[in-house]
């Protein structure tokens, strides 16, 4: 199911055009190396022959994990501004990426909520999520608390996104701080692990409020950033 394809892309630092194998689908069960490279941040890492940058290219492509029960669809960053343009399509396109694989669409796909991500952190924060037992809405309601409870901390850094990154052994979240502009990563916080049962004991009061969070794959916070922006 993981499918690779040779790609020239335009490095982002001095436009000449860099060579790459990209994959267009990939099953992390299968291919444990990838999956800790997209958990590390070196998943498809680049680096132009002609200056030297190294760059993360970012483009449309499949996840499966059929041990996670994770199946999602990543777009790149710059396209999580049509999210509510693409979300109607990501069963669809999931179906057709995978629809050859033995058993794979059928009961599978309609038994799992199918995800929808932008950009490469993005999807590492799902992975991680996924592998950590954290329940994508509840993560994300308990985002939206920590934006209330830290306000002022990160209110001078401008419209920013939180990204879960880790568990720490003492059952503290550590979050990334990321510019929601540009994704560029500013700092980090870290949230009492408490904020999870915080935010699972509100769930019903979120999914009144916060409905799309457990109704649509755009399962992300930065939804309503983005409207209020």
């Amino acid at each position: 199911m993981s499918h690779i394809i040779p790609t020239l892309l335009d490095c982002p630092g001095c436009g000449e055009a860099c060579a790459a194998a990209l994959f267009e689908s990939l099953n992390g069960d299968r291919i444990a190396a990838q999956l800790d490279a997209i958990l590390d941040g070196s998943f498809e890492r680049t680096r132009c022959a002609a200056c030297g940058l190294a760059f993360q290219p970012e483009h449309p492509m499949l996840f499966a994990m059929h041990s996670a029960r994770l199946w999602i669809v990543m777009y790149p960053f710059e396209a999580r501004i049509d999210h509510s343009e693409l979300e109607p399509t990501v069963a669809e396109v999931l179906a057709h990426g995978f629809g050859e694989a033995p058993g794979v669409i059928g009961g599978e796909l309609q038994a799992v909520r199918p995800r929808l991500v932008f950009g490469h952190y993005a999807l590492a924060e799902a992975v991680r999520s996924a592998r950590d037992a954290i329940d994508p809405p509840v993560l994300e309601c308990a985002k939206l608390l920590a934006y209330q409870r830290s306000l002022s901390q990160l209110f001078v850094l401008g419209p920013v996104e939180l990204v879960y990154e880790q568990r720490e052994p003492a059952g503290d979240l550590g979050f990334g701080v990321r510019a929601l502009a540009n994704g560029e990563r500013l700092g980090e916080l870290r949230i009492t692990g408490a904020i999870l049962d915080d935010s699972a004991r509100l769930r019903a009061a979120f999914e009144l409020s916060h409905a799309e969070l457990f109704e649509r794959p755009y399962v992300s916070a930065v939804r309503y950033l983005l409207r209020a922006a």
